[in-house]
């Protein structure tokens, strides 16, 4: 992807280790000529409502968004793409599981920000969360839409049989060397309030990303896992725009630290117990019943 000058990005996400698949979907893109001015999209969202569900409610959302915010016929501060963008992202949602039974439970957390030279602009619901890090303190600037007891529930998302939601919208001025960190819930929920900010700011930010996700898994990975980092820095108003090509993989070949693959297919083993069960019981029958 082409990225801004004023930015430097890192992005990671991973199923867990309880986890079948990974309902978290993420997106970043850029648009050089938003109003005149370099745009960084970035957008991480946490599905629920099943394996089918989930995973289509977060990727339906997160798209709805970027596609109103880097549609190039859309004009307007990036603060009001973003609204328009979660407006379109709940009536897909709300659409796609009024028309599909399997996915009429589906619902999803968003968390979306527009990176301009000198200004972020974000939307939130539910409980993905967005971090800013600078001053070596770590703010969280989203409240979190759910009740944690006695189990976790959203009070707020898209989706999850509701049209229409009450999103979070804000804008903050940036300055080179800040850092901005997006997660969802299983990276900030397993994580101590030290180690997460240790980890949010000592590395790059590909490198940050990374080591969220896990320390994520170190922590037991009870659920997927994903992480965004966003750093701001200062560029010349003529500086080149970078290219860069973000991992693709959940666990990179060239580092360690990532859980082994399980396979997913039942075991033979109980059913080879079984058949050899049914041997000896009809041996037995066959001993106690037969001639002699």
């Amino acid at each position: 992807m082409m990225v801004p000058p004023h930015v430097v990005v890192g992005a990671c996400t991973h199923t867990g280790c309880l986890r079948l698949a990974n309902e978290d979907d993420f997106l970043l893109g850029s648009d050089l000529a938003v109003g005149g001015r370099p745009l960084l999209f970035a957008g991480l969202a946490d599905g629920m409502g099943g394996v089918a569900g989930g995973a289509e409610a977060s990727r339906s959302a997160v798209r709805a968004v970027a596609s109103r915010v880097l549609d190039h016929g859309q004009t307007g501060p990036a603060s009001a793409l973003l609204a328009a963008g979660f407006v379109a992202a709940e009536q897909r949602v709300f659409e796609t599981a009024s028309t599909v039974p399997a996915l009429r439970d589906m619902g999803t957390t968003l968390t979306a920000c527009c990176f301009e030279p000198g200004l972020v602009s974000f939307a939130h619901v539910g409980d993905t969360r967005l971090y800013r890090c600078r001053g070596g303190e770590v703010e969280q600037l989203t409240t979190d839409h759910a009740m944690r007891q006695p189990d976790n529930l959203l009070t707020k998302c898209i989706g999850g049989g509701q049209a229409s939601c009450d999103f979070d919208r804000g804008s903050l001025p940036t300055a080179p060397g800040e850092r901005f960190v997006l997660v969802s819930d299983g990276v900030w929920s397993v994580l101590p309030p030290a180690g997460f900010a240790r980890l949010c700011e000592r590395l790059a930010p590909q490198a940050a990303a990374e080591a969220l996700v896990a320390a994520a898994l170190a922590a037991g990975g009870p659920d997927n896992a994903t992480a965004l980092v966003i750093d701001i820095v200062d560029a010349a108003d003529d500086a080149a725009v970078e290219a860069i090509e973000l991992p693709r993989e959940e666990r990179p070949d060239d580092r360690g630290g990532w859980p082994p693959a399980v396979s997913l297919r039942p075991p033979a083993w109980p059913w080879l117990l079984l058949a050899a069960s049914v041997a000896v019981l009809v041996h037995e029958v066959w001993l106690r019943l037969g001639p002699g």
